[in-house]
């Protein structure tokens, strides 16, 4: 492991493979620290829905994630979609007429939507059963396509990001993780401390998911800072099924009318990944894990039970017996829910990037810090999510 780096990347999910990528382009010896595998816990955990539909309140926030669309779109123009495990098809979401707050709740999002701009339309249950055909939808159902959203293989993004990384002279160090930070006389970021030993830098970006929290605490404890908790976590569960037959299977990520928050999209082998808002709550804390957690089936009976209940419901040909494993995601999440992205306030030379839409943003806020941190001009995007407002 090197000794000296011009940066050094702490956390190899998806945020943190990416920036590496970035800045490696310009730096020449970029340095990323994994206690892990790179991309092996939350990255690989959860849905990796790629939208901006979901992010319809805040307008400024919604115009980030559309802005990462497109760039997801362009690197897999640019690279080959299933090189960088994109995969479109966009996200369909309906409801129909028995629903009067959810059909309320999708027609304003519709119009919401269409007045800043973003690619939406309001479908027929027609035009909705010629996008899904094995799909049951209501006589009345409406829906909501936004075409230009998809899903990612992650493991496929990572292992590109990694590839570029490292053909840009990066250097990428798993199962060696951070453990304290010194400074300078000046107060400003002079090294990283592993087991493997100390790497000096001036650079040090944080970008370890649920561990952020900690390390941030840690550094700013060296310049006699208070620690605050700008991290918390969500535990999720999904349930993964083997391929499925045809007649089973849908082509995009799909929200059908429920008030449990039901999500289901394809996955890179042929089954398919289901989840919901209300089965998130029978995982319970997150008892201190930070990542992908894989659990037996019958560890969550009664939550896998219900969803494949509903996914028969949207799907009259899937099978029950093709769901073969849970699986739990610890998700880290800002403590205000929004971005933190930029240096910590008053410790120079120490940033951050920590998101709940990693997947969606690493794209386009691994670019905008890396051009920060090597021009010192601050982006105009990033304004409302700079972490001093949680930091002061």
């Amino acid at each position: 492991m090197i000794e000296l780096a011009d940066a050094v990347v702490v956390g190899g999910g998806i945020l943190g493979i990416a920036v590496t990528e970035a800045l490696s382009r310009r730096f020449s010896r970029v340095l990323l620290l994994e206690a892990n595998r790179c991309g092996a816990r939350a990255t690989a955990g959860g849905f990796a829905w790629v939208n901006a539909s979901s992010k319809w309140e805040d307008e400024a926030y919604h115009r980030l994630n559309a802005e990462a669309c497109m760039r997801h779109i362009s690197l897999a123009a640019e690279w080959d979609a299933h090189r960088i495990g994109w995969n479109g098809g966009g996200t369909l979401m309906w409801a129909d007429q028995r629903d009067r707050g959810g059909l309320a709740a999708l027609e304003n999002r519709i119009q919401t939507l269409q007045r800043w701009e973003y690619p939406v339309a309001r479908i027929s249950r027609q035009e909705m059963q010629a996008l899904e055909p094995y799909v049951r939808f209501d006589d009345d159902a409406v829906g909501l396509f936004a075409p230009s959203e998809g899903w990612i293989s992650t493991a496929r993004l990572v292992r590109f990001y990694a590839d570029q990384a490292r053909e840009h002279r990066a250097e990428i160090a798993e199962y060696t993780e951070a453990e304290g930070f010194t400074l300078d006389h000046r107060g400003a970021i002079s090294s990283v401390e592993t087991h493997r030993g100390r790497v000096s830098t001036r650079v040090v970006v944080l970008c370890a998911g649920a561990e952020s929290g900690r390390l941030v605490g840690l550094a700013l404890r060296r310049a006699n800072r208070e620690s605050r908790d700008v991290i918390k976590t969500s535990p999720g569960l999904l349930v993964e099924t083997e391929p499925v037959p045809a007649n089973s299977r849908i082509h995009r990520v799909c929200y059908p009318a429920s008030a449990t928050g039901l999500h289901l999209r394809p996955t890179p082998e042929g089954g398919l990944l289901i989840g919901a808002d209300d089965t998130d709550e029978l995982c319970g804390t997150d008892n201190g894990l930070s990542g992908k957690g894989e659990a037996d089936v019958s560890e969550f009976a009664d939550a896998t039970a219900m969803l494949t209940k509903r996914v028969n419901a949207v799907l009259p040909a899937f099978e029950k017996g093709a769901v073969p494993t849970a699986r739990r995601c610890v998700r880290p999440i800002p403590s205000d829910g929004l971005p933190l992205v930029g240096e910590l306030p008053g410790l120079p030379g120490a940033y951050m990037l920590a998101s709940h839409s990693g997947v969606t943003l690493a794209p386009l806020l691994s670019s905008l810090l890396a051009d920060e941190i090597i021009t010192g001009r601050r982006s105009p995007w990033l304004t409302a999510y700079r972490p001093e407002r949680l930091l002061k």
